[in-house]
C-alpha cells in the first residue's frame, strides 16, 4: 500500500506558488506541485526505467569531487551572473528546447558568458529545479562513470527524461533503480554514506530495507541516513538545512532557542556530528546562524569555488564566514537571486563529473596526532579513472608550519599491500618546534590532471612532537622558549588525544603527578 504522507500532500497543495505558463512544448511549473499534478501523483511509478544494477563495486560521486561541467535549463533559474562564473572554470551544459536555444545563446552571449564552455543539450524540460531531476553519478565496478537514474516525484515527463538526455549526449552508461526521489532531498560522502529525509519512505510504494537495499546496489551506499526533517516545511529536502562539505565535514543550519524548530535542528546537528564518517570518526560539524530562514546551506561546490546564496541581510559575510573557515583556500561566492528558504541556489544547478577523474581520498590528522618513526603518517587512496597511469615523481606530501610561506615537501609511496593496490603512504616530517602544520597531497597522472587533497587550501592540525623535548622548558609545548596561551591550547589538545608513555608527557604533566589531565592545564593557566 503507497506509503505518502497525506498531510504533507495537502500541505504542498495549499502551499502552491508560482505560476503555470505554457510555451509550446515546454512548461514552466513550480516548485509545489499544482493542483493537475496533485490529481497525477499515480503517474510517478509509471515514470520509472528500472535496469539492473551497474556493476560492483559502486561508489556515488560526491558534490565536491572534480567536475568537468555544471548543469542548468533555459529558461534559467539563475541570474546570467551565476552562470557566467560558472562558464569560467568549467563547462556549462544548458537544457533548452529546440525552439528557444537561439534565444538562450543570446541571452548568455549578452550577459558575459564564456561561450566556449557552454554546450547544447536540445530537449524540452518542465522547471529548472536541475538538482532535483538531474542525474547521480557514480563510478562503477569497471571503474567507469556512469548515470544511475531514480524516477522524479513530480509527474512531469520532461524533467523526470533528463537523465536519459544526458547519458546520450554524452555517451556514459545509464541505469536506473525504481526508487522515487529528489536530488534535493538527498546528499553523499562519496564513500558510501548518504542521508535524505524521510520523505524518500513516504514517497515510495516499497519497504524501507528495500529501499536500503536498493540504495546500496545502484549507489554503492552502505550507511543511509534517512532522518525526519526538521524544518518542518511543504518540501522536505535536506539541502534546505545540511550538507556534506567533505569526507569529514558537515554543515547545519542554525537557529536562535525562540524559533519555532529550534529542538528539531539541534537535535539533528547532534546526531549528525556524532555518526561516523568513512573513517569510524564523528563528523566535524558547522553551524551557520539563519535566524530568519536564510538559505544559507543551499549552497553549491564546484571544484574550487564555493557559491552561496545571499539575501542582502546582516548575517551574509557570516555565512560567507562560515563557509571560508570550514574550508580554507577555497573561493567563496556570495550570489543574490530570487531564493526561497526552500528553493535556492543548489536547488537549481548539479555537477556534472570529470568522466575521467583523478581521485584522492585522505582522512585528515587530527589535533594532537603523535609520530611514529620521527613522522606523522599520511595514506591515500588515489585512482586515475583516464586510465593513463599515475606520475610517481609527482605523487607527494606537502607541509608548512602555521604562519609559513615557502612548503617544503616530500616523496609518497604505493603501499605494498594486495589488499588495496590504491593506497599511497608517506610522512610529514617531526619537527622540535612542530606547532600547528598546515598540509595538502598532491597526485599527477599522465593525462594532465593534477589533484590534491583537500581540492583547495590545506589540511591542518596541532601536532605533538616526541623528539629532544627532554630539553623543553615545563609546559612550553610549542617550544619558543616562553609560555603562552598558544602551550595551554596545544596542552589541552595534548590532555585530549595524549597516549600514554609518549613524550611530550615530561614537559606536560605540570603538577608532576604522573598523569595529564585537564588539572595540568588549569596549573598551566595559573602559571602564565
Amino acid at each position: 500500500m503507497p506509503k505518502f504522507d497525506f498531510m504533507k500532500t495537502i500541505f504542498s497543495l495549499l502551499f502552491i506558488y508560482g505560476s503555470v505558463l505554457a510555451a509550446d512544448n515546454n512548461s514552466e511549473l513550480p516548485i509545489g506541485l499544482t493542483e493537475n499534478e496533485i490529481s497525477r501523483l499515480g503517474e510517478i511509478h509509471s515514470m520509472g526505467r528500472e535496469t539492473i544494477p551497474p556493476p560492483s563495486p559502486v561508489r556515488n560521486i560526491a558534490e565536491y569531487e572534480s567536475m568537468q561541467g555544471a548543469l542548468i535549463r533555459y529558461p534559467f533559474g539563475l541570474s546570467i551572473d551565476i552562470i557566467a562564473e560558472l562558464s569560467e572554470g568549467v563547462k556549462v551544459y544548458c537544457m533548452v528546447s529546440s525552439n528557444q536555444q537561439n534565444s538562450a545563446v543570446s541571452t548568455m552571449e549578452n550577459g558575459g558568458v564564456n561561450m566556449d564552455n557552454i554546450e547544447l543539450i536540445i530537449g524540452p524540460t518542465d522547471s529548472y529545479w536541475t538538482r532535483d531531476y538531474g542525474p547521480w553519478w557514480v563510478v562503477d565496478g569497471d571503474n567507469k562513470v556512469s548515470i544511475v537514474d531514480f524516477t522524479y516525484n513530480r509527474p512531469r515527463p520532461n524533467d523526470n527524461d533528463a537523465p536519459l538526455k544526458i547519458s546520450n549526449h554524452l555517451d556514459v552508461p545509464y541505469y536506473a533503480s525504481e526508487i522515487v526521489h529528489a536530488g534535493g532531498n538527498y546528499m553523499t560522502d562519496g564513500l558510501g554514506t548518504a542521508a535524505s529525509s524521510d520523505l524518500v519512505y513516504e514517497e515510495n510504494t516499497i519497504t524501507e530495507d528495500e529501499i536500503d537495499m536498493l540504495m546500496q546496489d545502484y549507489y554503492g551506499i552502505d550507511t543511509y541516513h534517512v532522518v525526519d526533517d526538521p524544518n518542518n516545511t511543504y518540501i522536505d529536502h535536506i539541502d534546505c538545512w545540511g550538507k556534506y562539505l567533505s569526507p569529514t565535514k558537515i554543515l547545519i543550519r542554525q537557529v536562535p532557542n525562540n524559533h519555532p524548530q529550534y529542538d528539531e535542528i539541534e537535535e539533528s546537528a547532534e546526531y549528525f556530528s556524532s555518526s561516523l564518517n568513512e573513517w569510524g570518526e564523528p563528523w566535524e560539524l558547522y553551524r551557520v546562524w539563519t535566524p530568519n530562514d536564510q538559505p544559507y546551506t543551499n549552497s553549491f561546490i564546484i571544484n574550487q569555488k564555493i557559491l552561496v546564496p545571499m539575501t542582502g541581510g546582516d548575517w551574509d559575510d557570516e555565512a560567507l564566514g562560515v563557509y571560508e573557515n570550514a574550508l580554507p583556500g577555497y573561493e567563496v561566492l556570495g550570489f543574490y537571486g530570487s531564493w526561497e528558504s526552500t528553493d535556492a541556489l543548489h536547488c537549481r544547478v548539479k555537477g556534472i563529473p570529470d568522466m575521467e577523474m583523478l581521485q584522492v581520498f585522505h582522512n585528515p590528522l587530527d589535533n594532537g596526532s603523535l609520530p611514529v618513526e620521527a613522522e606523522y603518517p599520511i595514506q591515500a587512496l588515489i585512482d586515475d579513472l583516464s586510465g593513463d597511469g599515475l606520475i610517481i615523481d609527482s605523487m607527494k606530501v606537502f607541509w608548512r608550519l602555521l604562519g609559513a610561506e615557502d612548503w617544503s615537501n616530500q616523496q609518497i609511496y604505493k603501499a605494498d599491500s594486495s589488499e588495496n593496490i590504491d593506497l599511497w603512504v608517506g610522512g610529514i616530517p617531526a619537527l622540535i618546534d612542530t606547532g600547528t602544520i598546515q598540509y595538502y597531497i598532491q597526485a599527477a597522472d599522465s593525462s594532465g590532471r593534477v589533484e590534491t587533497s583537500p581540492p583547495a587550501g590545506w589540511h591542518s592540525f596541532a601536532a605533538m612532537p616526541t623528539n629532544a623535548c627532554v630539553n623543553w622548558i615545563l609546559g612550553d609545548l610549542d617550544n619558543t622558549g616562553d609560555l603562552s596561551v598558544i602551550d595551554v591550547l596545544l596542552l589541552t589538545d595534548f590532555v585530549n588525544y595524549y597516549i600514554s608513555g609518549v613524550c611530550p608527557g615530561s614537559i606536560s604533566d605540570i603538577n608532576n603527578d604522573g598523569e595529564l589531565s585537564i588539572v595540568d592545564v588549569e596549573f598551566l593557566i595559573s602559571i602564565l
